[in-house]
């Protein structure tokens, strides 16, 4: 028996009572506002939850599927609350205040939990990155993808069917194995079709395991080619790669060149008299890394470029060195940490744990070195499963999951799992470093905690200068508000929180300002200091090429207005004259003041009227056109029977399809819907149409006009069986002006009716097609959306 809500109100078990086709609470107990962190009943009924929540998704199908009296056990996800929130309940339909149908959610004593792992830091900054990340196997073989990638891409366990080919595909892989490190641009099949992306690969182990970064490039690539086929209207600056190699090239000479100074300047021994040691030496690191790396209390060694740039006292002990700079002299222990899995120093042999390190003039690689376990790697026990799983997915995690034979590498299988942690950590930190977004994280109040090579490329800082900072002073004073508002935004309960769309700020540099695209996200992480991972994008070319198009369509539209004008006062100027000719040549053609005796006279009046009147329906065409151009078009919407317009038009050109011997046949049902249209522009568009096919068909030949509907909406269609026309003189056909050249015929007419018959339906808020095949005849299509169709 269904409880009541009094009786609920008082158990210990948490329940709702939930408006399900709304997704929101509508009523809970004590236990059940502390399940969602609430501290009132009222707390939960205010609060939003986003409709693609696994938890709101079963909750309205379950009011749409359950019966009246039914009920049913189900386990309800709730990420929006805790990440690992899964709440094994009893639902049953209960009637809401208003009469709406309502489900009744009453926890059980058992609770299950996620069997998502935390994330740590580094996994959730990946999962918070607006591109697409997929980890893959050394054969394609996808082993975990973050959100945006499962957004993208479609579900497969190969990442290399979504390549537009497999010879692509297999390129690809073929460079990163031989080089570790693979950019391309590659078109491949998403959700959404067929995507033009930029592909970043990078080998994350020996055993070629990697990593793939794939951001959505089509919009960015078609506007490049629409700019391409242009003139340029600026030198683009330096691009921001190039500019922080020659900072990196800088640097490194003056590197080189203090290096060169401090050899010099070491005194020599006097005979007998033991040299001073000489003093230590940090190549200007950061007191915040230096003291970071010293705390750690292991032996760290950072190099790049067969030479050492740091070393922690640990390190230097533990090689028998004097200090920093003896190690950086020797130019073979470089080397000789870069050459296997393990190293024996003292005779002891200690493994090598290498990662990639964001460093002052770009990436560099750390070694760690730790003791190597007294038992052979081979006699170590594999780790049990359970121990596995708490590890994030990368792919050295997946590799030492191998239960067969021994690995020959014995770092992959005797390294502790906080280490191997610490391996998959360092790999994503690396991963975020090449990206050329910012990525930096924040905690509630906005303080920069870290901060990647991308953002000290953008910024133009170090990661030493910023570090326990407000974000917002690297912005402008007109930025800063926006970046408060966005996080008090967040941290709030209303819809903001749901509905991300980013902010435009502007950060303040040396040179000036630069325009930034900032995307917010708060970390779910639990063991996480960070609360925010922002996201920046550098968007001064995005800006640039949208100034330039503004202008550029301004322009346009300008010229557009001042020919339509042009085009009206000329027309209505030619209107005077034209009149009197006419006038004059019907009287003369008709001898209202005699007849003439001589028959030439007579034909030259009638040849006179026939341009008049050639000429003065050009006129009208011409006024029409410039004024829909112009949007000075009025048009008077009524309900417009399409039966009558068909009719008038197949009226008024009896004369001409007689003429040319083609017969003209209609299929349109007397009850058609009328149309919200205007009824004098309906009826011209009929008639140019019907006009030019027609001229366009030969003698014996046919024009088939049918009309009903079609899934709500009203086509109709006037088809001929004329000469037809190719692709080119299609388009060319629908140009004002622009008439099309026929093998067997003249050109006839003035250029402006099939132009004109677009344009008119268009403004009737329909669409207009045209198709044709040479030889085989023009089809042209209006389609009325449902919206405009009148129904009884």
């Amino acid at each position: 028996m269904l409880p009541s809500l009094e009786d609920l109100r008082q158990s210990k078990d948490a329940a709702w009572l939930w408006d399900g086709l709304r997704g929101r609470v509508v009523w809970a107990n004590a236990a059940g506002v502390a399940r969602f962190d609430g501290q009132s009943v009222f707390d939960l009924v205010d609060r939003p939850f986003a409709e693609n929540e696994p938890g709101i998704a079963d909750l309205r199908a379950l009011t749409l599927a359950l019966a009246a009296g039914g009920e049913t056990k189900v386990d309800l996800a709730f990420p929006s609350i805790a990440s690992d929130l899964i709440i094994t309940c009893r639902c049953a339909v209960h009637t809401l205040a208003d009469g709406r149908t309502g489900l009744l959610v009453m926890e059980l004593p058992q609770v299950v939990a996620s069997a998502t792992p935390n994330m740590t830091h580094a996994t959730a900054l990946v999962s918070a990155l607006p591109q697409a990340v997929v980890f893959c196997s050394a054969n394609g073989h996808v082993t975990w993808s973050n959100a945006a990638a499962v957004a993208l891409l479609p579900n497969s366990t190969l990442v290399t069917t979504h390549f537009k080919s497999d010879e692509r595909a297999q390129k690809v892989l073929g460079r990163v194995r031989d080089a570790g490190l693979s950019a391309t641009v590659e078109e491949i099949s998403s959700l959404i079709g067929l995507r033009e992306a930029k592909v970043l690969a990078l080998r994350l182990s020996p055993e070629n395991d990697f990593a793939v970064v794939i951001e959505d490039v089509t919009e960015r690539r078609q506007l490049e080619r629409q700019l391409a086929a242009e003139p340029a209207a600026f030198i683009p600056p330096l691009p921001p790669a190039e500019a922080f190699e020659q900072l990196a090239q800088s640097l490194k000479q003056s590197l080189d060149s203090k290096s060169a100074e401090m050899k010099q300047a070491r005194p020599v021994a006097d005979a007998g008299v033991a040299a001073a040691p000489p003093k230590v030496v940090r190549l200007d690191v950061p007191d915040a890394i230096a003291r970071s790396l010293e705390k750690s209390g292991e032996a760290v060694v950072v190099g790049r470029d067969h030479s050492i740039l740091f070393a922690t006292a640990k390190a230097v002990e533990l090689f028998g060195k004097a200090n920093v700079a003896e190690m950086m002299a020797d130019t073979g222990l470089w080397q000789q940490l870069s050459d296997g899995p393990t190293i024996t120093l003292k005779t002891v042999r200690h493994d090598a744990v290498r990662s990639s390190i964001p460093w002052k003039s770009g990436p560099a690689q750390q070694v760690v070195l730790k003791k190597s376990a007294d038992v052979p790697a081979r006699a170590v026990a594999p780790p049990p499963p359970t121990e596995l799983e708490t590890v994030a997915p990368t792919p050295m995690a997946e590799a030492a999951l191998a239960p067969e034979v021994v690995k020959p590498k014995p770092l992959l299988v005797s390294v502790p799992a906080d280490t191997r942690q610490a391996i998959a950590d360092d790999e994503i930190k690396a991963l975020l470093d090449v990206t050329s977004d910012g990525i930096i994280t924040l905690d509630k109040e906005g303080v920069i905690l870290s901060f990647s090579a991308g953002a000290e490329a953008i910024f133009g800082r170090s990661i030493a200068d910023v570090v326990d900072r407000p974000m917002a002073e690297l912005l402008t004073k007109e930025s800063r508000k926006s970046l408060r508002d966005y996080i008090a935004a967040l941290n709030g309960p209303g819809l903001a929180s749901v509905f991300n769309d980013g902010r435009e700020v502007e950060a303040s540099v040396k040179q000036g300002t630069v325009p930034l695209f900032l995307t917010l996200g708060k970390l779910q992480s639990p063991k996480s200091r960070a609360t925010f991972c922002a996201v920046v994008r550098d968007i001064t070319t995005w800006k640039r090429t949208e100034k330039d198009l503004r202008e550029a369509k301004e322009a346009a539209e300008a010229a557009s207005r001042q020919k339509s004008e042009f085009l009206a006062r000329v027309s209505h100027e030619l209107r005077t004259p034209l009149n009197a000719i006419m006038g004059f040549s019907e009287v003369m053609r008709l001898e209202r003041f005699g007849e003439m005796p001589n028959d030439k006279y007579r034909a030259y009046a009638h040849d006179i009227h026939a341009s008049g009147s050639h000429l003065l329906d050009m006129i009208n065409d011409l006024l029409d056109l410039s004024r829909v151009e112009a949007g000075k078009l009025e048009l008077n919407f009524t309900a417009v029977n399409l039966h009558d317009a068909i009719d008038h038009a197949q009226k008024l050109l009896a004369d001409q399809a007689k003429q040319a011997r083609v017969v003209v046949r209609k299929a349109v049902s007397a009850t058609l819907p009328r149309v919200v249209a205007d009824l004098r522009s309906m009826r011209q568009v009929m008639a140019n149409l019907l006009s030019n096919a027609i001229k366009y068909t030969d003698a014996g030949g046919q024009v088939l006009i049918t009309a009903g509907l079609e899934d709500g909406k009203l086509v109709l269609r006037l088809k001929d069986s004329g000469i037809g026309m190719t692709m080119e003189q299609l388009e060319a056909a629908l140009q004002p002006f622009s008439r099309v050249d026929t093998a067997s015929r003249e050109r006839q007419g003035t250029g402006l009716g099939l132009p004109l018959a677009k344009a008119l339906v268009e403004s009737n808020r329909a669409s207009f097609n045209l198709t044709s095949e040479v030889g085989r005849g023009t089809l042209a299509e209006i389609i009325f959306p449902a919206n405009r169709v009148l129904t009884e």
